[in-house]
């Protein structure tokens, strides 16, 4: 049986109890949902309209026309439960439920008018448990509906179980007897073909002896034994045709030389018989000296029966025997073969396969892809294969040549029929079965329930109003069954309640106070705080301990600190050990905690213990505070330092050595004005430096005022290209490209004009054979607005893989501080960075060796202006 059949059996099965539950709980307690008579009305009838459509659909009994009847109804009867459950007032949780579970069942009516199969059931289940979930809950304040939807719940654990049990063993034992008999069927097919070679080398030896024997083709036979070019026969052509005709009604027959060429044939045409020629049983007589070989083989995608005989002839030269050709026989194992075998039989469908292919085939088959897939497990291991398929049994055999190699695969099927009949009789008496101790169990039970219920409600009233604040109430149940001892607990509790209310609730506001502002410095700390027992385990893990060793809260608690907070010394030693008993002294350590990704974090560890009433060691306290940023920031500012100085001295370089020249010699005034345009050059270029600390250092501290305003992007790039080309003295062709319709970005002028420069700036130091450097601008959108972005490309040295990581890394993703990285992207660039870091907009770089690079710089689009 189908695991899909047994789904949809149980997904009607639970649909139909849930239904029912629901529908006893109306009639015996209908108070509990809604006060409405027209409600309870309109969901009785909705339950019991989808009851009886689970029934019949879940039993098979109505055929797929009447099936779309049976949906109607439930469609019907899932309006009347939403409609009446709009005056429930059994719990919100309740209704929002049990709205869940109508529309899961009603979005199963839907898919069920396009598809069949695991999505409809799967829905269906899950809808109908949750409206069995909300029946279960509202009747949870009737003891008579809570025991009769409690023996829902157990008649349905029940019932399904052994339904299912059964009906697998039943329906697996009738597929078991079909798939034996439908093995038995192919063990047969088999023998039969196995016995093909046979039958065929019988015919091939009787036409061997009759060509050997046959004086008037002697002399023809002689000549084509003997060496030369391959040549046909028609006279032994003619000889084949008639023996074909009196031994074996038109059996394929060939005459072939000892050098495997085809000499004469009958029935298949000339490419199959060369075909055939190369086959191993023809190579078995030539070469290993056998006088006859018969066997199985599949050649040019057909199966075969082949048969090879030697014919012998006497030389009267020599009067030696000498072989003269071979007599080769194909019986084709072909549809028409297989047709034959199947006579008669209209369910049995056969086949050869092999791992690639179906040979031949006769009545209904599985896929190809399902027979090669069975055939190459059945060639691979020589043995059979059984299975069964949507709609058919399967199984295969192997079929084996001579030497006992499977050749192909003899496939046996049969439809599937019989065993879903026989499924949907055995539904049809469980659901018979189910519908009877369904309503007895139901009814049985709310009588029994109903009874017993009577002193439960009254102590439930009594309780309701104990919980509503009067703590006079007493319970007025007497009796010597559980309910009266119940009664009189009662009665002693709800004393003892009123004197020690006042109390309690003094002492737990005190508690809820103190542990309020507790929760509230440890969640609101910054460091994170650890708390254990004394054994060492968690009891406390607040935010900041989640984020720093990566282990949620709630994982973190009841388990060892050790086990939780993986901490080693900077020098590699594991300190977790410290962590597993709690010091009565306070102690402190660096290290780092390692996250389960395995990311090491460096923290400053603080312990501390923690004391009960009695001064006895309670547990400890650990405070890790995250040294990631501190470690970063004095990272930066080393690698910072260290580096500014080479952007600060090569300007002051040239300022000093050309101030030293004027100091110390006497130049002619052009010489003399060269050196005080370079000191100009140079004190200009360290002013920019120091601009551009200036800029980090506002940036860095958030104080960077930009005067925004839209910018024409093509002008900015012209003035660009003018400065430069003047600046280039004729090396580099300095270009521009600027699409049409290119908006206008929203920056400050002065820091955008700045950075094209550092990008040609750039672009020119690391070109210094010349070429042609292309300033580009186009918009690019991100799916939300339209930004520029400015391209500077250049046909310089480009950068190796290596140093496109560390530039991509430091100028794209860091401060621009590493002069490792492209010979020293430098401060320059490390500008680019931040001014589009200020602008919102973002930095891009691609390099290739020795085909140049592209540096662009992307900023925000200015907002479109309104039209006046």
């Amino acid at each position: 049986m189908s695991s899909t059949a047994q789904f949809h059996f149980a997904a009607e099965f639970v649909t139909f109890l849930a239904a029912a539950s629901g529908l006893a709980l109306v009639l015996l307690r209908g108070e509990l949902l809604t006060r409405s008579v027209w409600a309870r009305y309109l969901m009785a009838v909705g339950f019991a309209a989808v009851a009886a459509s689970a029934f019949f659909r879940g039993s098979l009994i109505f055929d797929d026309i009447q099936n779309e009847f049976l949906l109607a109804i439930r469609a019907a009867g899932l309006v009347g439960v939403a409609v009446g459950s709009l005056n429930w007032h059994a719990g919100d949780g309740e209704r929002r439920t049990l709205w869940l579970g109508v529309t899961l069942l009603t979005l199963s009516l839907v898919v069920d008018l396009f598809q069949d199969g695991g999505l409809v059931d799967g829905t269906l289940l899950v809808g109908a448990i949750g409206i069995g979930a909300a029946i279960v809950t509202a009747s949870r304040r009737a003891i008579a509906a809570r025991v009769a939807a409690s023996a829902a719940v157990a008649l349905l654990l029940m019932v399904l179980l052994l339904s299912l049990s059964l009906s697998a063993v039943l329906i697996s034992t009738v597929e078991d007897e079909a798939l034996n008999r439908l093995n038995a069927r192919a063990s047969t097919e088999v023998t039969q073909l196995q016995s093909e070679p046979g039958r065929v080398n019988l015919t091939a030896r009787t036409i061997g002896e009759a060509l050997a024997s046959n004086q008037k083709l002697s002399p023809e036979l002689f000549l084509l034994a003997q060496p030369g070019p391959p040549r046909t026969s028609p006279s032994v052509t003619g000889a084949l045709h008639d023996y074909s005709l009196k031994y074996t009604n038109r059996l394929p027959l060939a005459y072939i030389s000892a050098d495997r060429a085809v000499l004469a044939f009958e029935r298949l045409d000339a490419p199959r018989w060369q075909e055939l020629s190369r086959t191993d049983a023809v190579r078995a007589v030539i070469e290993e000296g056998n006088d006859s070989v018969a066997t199985l083989d599949v050649v040019g995608g057909q199966a075969f029966a082949i048969a090879v005989q030697r014919v012998r002839g006497l030389n009267r030269t020599t009067n030696v025997s000498t072989t003269l050709g071979l007599v080769v026989a194909a019986q084709p194992l072909d549809r028409n073969y297989l047709l034959v075998r199947v006579r008669g039989d209209r369910d049995t469908s056969l086949a050869l396969a092999t791992r690639t292919e179906v040979l031949a085939g006769a009545g209904s088959l599985p896929s190809q892809s399902v027979l090669s897939s069975l055939a190459g497990q059945v060639l691979e291991t020589g043995s059979p294969v059984r299975d069964q398929t949507s709609d058919r049994f399967v199984t295969l055999s192997p079929v084996k040549r001579s030497d006992e190699r499977p050749v192909m695969a003899l496939v046996a099927s049969q439809p599937t029929e019989f065993v879903t009949n026989t499924r949907d009789e055995l539904f049809q008496t469980l659901f018979l079965i189910a519908l009877g101790g369904t309503m007895l169990a139901l009814v049985i039970a709310a009588l029994v329930g109903d009874r017993i219920g009577s002193g439960v409600r009254r102590l439930t009233h009594a309780t309701e109003r104990l919980q509503q604040g009067d703590l006079s109430v007493r319970a007025g149940v007497e009796g010597e069954d559980e309910v009266g001892s119940l009664a009189v607990a009662f009665n002693s509790m709800a004393e003892s309640i009123e004197e020690k209310t006042s109390a309690l609730r003094e002492a737990a506001d005190d508690e809820t106070r103190l542990r309020n502002r507790l929760e509230a410095v440890v969640a609101g700390m910054g460091e994170a705080l650890v708390a254990v027992d004394a054994s060492g385990h968690i009891t406390d893990f607040n935010q900041a301990a989640e984020e720093l060793i990566g282990v949620s809260a709630e994982r973190a608690r009841g388990k060892a600190a050790d086990q939780i907070i993986h901490l080693a010394s900077e020098d590699g030693d594991d300190l977790s050990s410290r962590l597993r008993r709690p010091l009565p002294r306070r102690w402190s350590v660096t290290g780092n905690v390692r996250q389960p990704d395995g990311t090491q974090v460096p923290v400053a560890l603080s312990a501390g213990a923690l004391r009960g009433p009695a001064a006895e060691m309670a547990g400890g306290v650990f405070v890790l505070r995250d040294l990631r940023r501190e470690r970063e920031v004095e990272r930066m500012k080393t690698e910072f330092l260290s580096h500014i100085g080479h952007e600060l001295r090569t300007p002051l370089a040239g300022i000093l050595g050309h101030s030293e020249i004027l100091v110390r010699r006497q130049l002619p005034p052009d010489r003399a004005r060269m050196s005080q345009e370079e000191i100009l050059k140079s004190g200009r270029r360290l002013e920019r430096v120091v601009e551009m600390l200036e800029f980090f250092a506002s940036a860095g501290a958030g104080r960077v005022r930009l005067r925004r305003e839209p910018v024409n992007v093509r002008e900015v790039v012209q003035d660009a290209v003018n400065r430069w080309s003047d600046k280039a003295n004729g090396d580099h062709r300095i270009a521009r490209r600027v699409a049409r319709g290119v908006p206008e970005v929203d920056a400050d002028p002065r820091w955008l004009a700045l950075s094209l420069d550092e990008l040609l700036d750039n672009a020119v130091k690391f070109s210094p054979d010349g070429g042609r450097i292309t300033v580009s601008a186009a918009p690019v959108g991100n799916g939300r607005r339209t930004d520029v972005e400015i391209t500077v490309s250049d046909q310089g040295k480009g950068m190796t893989a290596e140093e496109q990581s560390h530039a991509f890394r430091d100028f794209v993703q860091g401060d621009g501080s590493d002069t490792r990285s492209y010979g020293g992207l430098g401060l320059g660039l490390a500008l680019v960075k931040r001014v589009a870091d200020a602008h919102g907009g973002d930095v891009r770089l691609e390099s290739t060796p020795g085909k140049g690079s592209k540096l662009s710089i992307v900023l925000p689009g200015a907002p479109k202006r309104r039209r006046r």
